[in-house]
């Protein structure tokens, strides 16, 4: 599945766009952005796409702009109403260039060439990297929402990730908190097991954070950690092995 951020201020185009992309096997739109600020937050607060449709004119300036604070990690198809811009976007890991209206059959052509060049490289880089394993890749920082502003968060600063009330919370070592647009399942997946744990439905720690443990009957583990919660951590009787080996890791 080919995970698609479309960027597009035109909601009429954006609509057209959209349906062009859906209606193309193996596709997922992951987000839709109208301007620059918006697809920069976007961006350092979701895992990279795949592949990038972006009409170069957004709501408050080029493309290009997010593309020099965010510096282009996957391919981009531009579809634009200028032709002006074709070299400058070759520069931006431009794969093609898409002149308005926007057209199905181009759009498909557009991600059928996407779908070749990937199948080629993932090929070409299999046969480079047998023997070798890749390292995961984990976030060093989490975007967090103060007031109308988002905060970028080193999670050095967590003490830990707490689930209430169908709210996401980050709780810093200075027992500041700030809201998530995350949910505690995405995070998971996305930081070092090495320094986070899974403690329970509702709670992630960082190790640093956690003071100890004590009983909780029946197997199970009440962890100590500061800043102290609001209500009790408790880890499962199942998972109290992993939790003492992740502690004494």
């Amino acid at each position: 599945m080919t995970r698609i951020l479309l960027l597009e201020d035109e909601p009429p185009a954006l609509q057209r766009l959209r349906a062009a992309v859906e209606s193309h096997p193996a596709t997922e739109v992951v987000g839709t952005e109208s301007s620059v600020d918006g697809a920069y937050l976007w961006l350092t607060g979701h895992p990279a796409p795949d592949l990038i449709i972006a009409d170069i004119e957004l709501a408050d300036g080029k493309a290009f702009r997010l593309f020099e604070r965010w510096r282009p990690t996957c391919p981009v198809i531009f579809c634009t109403a200028f032709d002006e811009h074709v070299l400058e976007a070759l520069g931006w890991n431009g794969i093609d260039y898409i002149l308005k209206p926007i057209r199905s059959e181009r759009i498909h052509e557009a991600l059928d060439k996407y779908a070749a060049l990937r199948q080629h490289f993932r090929a070409e880089a299999t046969e480079r990297l047998t023997g070798f394993s890749a390292k995961p890749r984990y976030r060093r920082r989490l975007l967090v929402k103060r007031g109308s502003e988002f905060l970028a968060i080193p999670v050095e600063k967590i003490a830990y990730l707490a689930s209430e009330h169908k709210l996401t919370v980050a709780v810093l070592s200075d027992g500041n908190r700030h809201l998530l647009d995350r949910t505690l399942t995405d995070l998971e997946s996305e930081l070092d097991p090495t320094h986070f744990f899974r403690a329970s439905r509702s709670h992630l720690l960082r190790i640093d954070a956690v003071e100890g443990f004590e009983s909780a009957g029946k197997g199970r583990l009440e962890v100590l950690i500061a800043p102290r919660p609001g209500n009790p951590v408790i880890v499962s009787q199942k998972n109290a092995a992993d939790f003492r080996a992740w502690l004494e890791s």
